[in-house]
């Protein structure tokens, strides 16, 4: 185990991974989330989330952090010059995913190291057109067509990834705030397709720590949306004043 949190499983300690309902207090519990562009905040703080976490068996509460862990935004390789404040070596990112014997839940969290693979080589190329990605920065099953296709407008991806025609046109028209609701959007409908309906409350779902993964990785999108809306709004509110001030006349010294 790649051990992030610092937690040591007893050794013979197991996982269990196909108990449906073991979570099922945990899960009712939690209240709902919202759709995405709806919350102005998070249905719950952090704070009292963790709190509600202290209910997983310390090996899961363990593989949790793990897993956000290596799913932060910035977690490529230092290779990728804007995201190297928050790099994790690709050695750790493949202890955790050789940690995650649970199929379901393994191919979730590569899913989502597909798409920040594929967010970063677009930003990188953006900024770096002429110094393609190489060598060992990153854990995806696309790291080679991106590698390949540098030129490519879309990595030769587009088909399998649709998104990625908006992402790049909204990247060369500097429109961040509408690539970040496009790239939110998007991870926030694969958690939905993965695991509908959270916390879960009719026939034919589960309460098993799949479900508990997904909850969290939902409330991390709603939190980074919220903050992204507070930054954004007050940096309206500075670019107002600063206006209002830039065309009083020099010698003004009164207050508002």
């Amino acid at each position: 185990m790649a051990n992030l949190s610092g937690y040591r499983p007893e050794s013979g300690e197991q996982v269990d991974w196909h108990n449906q309902d073991q979570y099922l207090s945990l899960l009712t519990g939690l209240p709902s989330h919202l759709s995405l562009f709806s919350a102005k905040k998070a249905p719950i703080s952090r704070l009292a989330l963790d709190k509600k976490l202290t209910a997983l068996t310390p090996q899961h509460r363990s593989l949790l952090e793990d897993i956000e862990g290596i799913l932060q935004w910035g977690y490529l390789s230092p290779q990728i010059k804007h995201d190297w404040h928050n790099s994790l070596p690709i050695s750790v990112i493949k202890q955790v995913l050789n940690t995650i014997s649970d199929p379901a839940l393994n191919q979730l969290v590569r899913d989502k190291l597909d798409f920040r693979t594929l967010v970063g080589a677009l930003r990188h190329r953006y900024q770096e057109p002429s110094l393609p990605l190489s060598g060992d920065w990153t854990v995806s099953r696309f790291k080679q067509s991106i590698e390949n296709n540098w030129q490519e407008p879309y990595f030769r991806l587009e088909h399998a990834r649709p998104w990625l025609i908006e992402a790049k046109q909204l990247m060369d028209d500097d429109e961040p705030l509408l690539l970040e609701k496009l790239l939110l959007q998007v991870a926030w409908q694969h958690l939905s397709r993965s695991h509908p309906g959270l916390p879960v409350t009719s026939g034919g779902e589960t309460f098993s720590f799949y479900a508990v993964v997904v909850y969290v990785l939902k409330w991390d999108i709603i939190e980074r949306w919220s903050r992204y809306n507070a930054e954004q709004a007050s940096q309206r509110f500075q670019q107002l004043i600063d206006s209002s001030i830039s065309g009083l006349p020099e010698d003004f010294h009164g207050e508002f």
